[in-house]
């Protein structure tokens, strides 16, 4: 579990090792891969439904799409990749932004969209600490060989 030092929120809690960092990304891993069961079930949903449900509930078959891309994108949390991470964050936040705009009725799951958008906030922010702590340790080595 992550350590919380000196910050009383466990989200912003300071990733002050490399056991918290990697489980903030676990966590995203973990948020992409909710995002992909959701999709990819409301996408089975509408296309193996009555033919009206898309139009009713404003979805198509291509949630699936963005189900397989979000496990994808899980996979490479789960495996520490900054990059994984950004584009987690990145393609959840204009996937909303889209999903707002185009579909006032769906502000109703606002609240578990808000946790899910920090486990990937919090993903980008223990990639980042890896990256950190992995450059500190590379440093001495560069140091004592000059």
């Amino acid at each position: 579990m992550a350590r919380k030092t000196g910050n009383t929120h466990y989200w912003l809690s300071e990733l002050g090792n490399r056991a918290d960092a990697q489980q903030a990304m676990k966590g995203g891993a973990f948020a992409a891969w909710l995002v992909a069961a959701i999709n990819i079930g409301i996408g089975a949903f509408i296309m193996f439904a009555a033919p009206d449900a898309a139009r009713t509930f404003g979805v198509t078959g291509a949630a699936m799409i963005d189900g397989i891309i979000f496990g994808v994108i899980g996979i490479s949390i789960w495996r520490y990749s900054t990059i994984g991470a950004w584009i987690g964050l990145a393609f959840f936040s204009l996937e909303k932004i889209y999903q707002w705009t185009t579909q006032p009725k769906s502000l109703v799951g606002l609240a578990l969209a808000a946790a899910i958008w920090l486990a990937f906030v919090n993903a980008v922010r223990g990639a980042n600490a890896l990256r950190r702590f992995k450059r500190e340790e590379a440093a001495p080595a560069i140091t004592e060989a000059s």
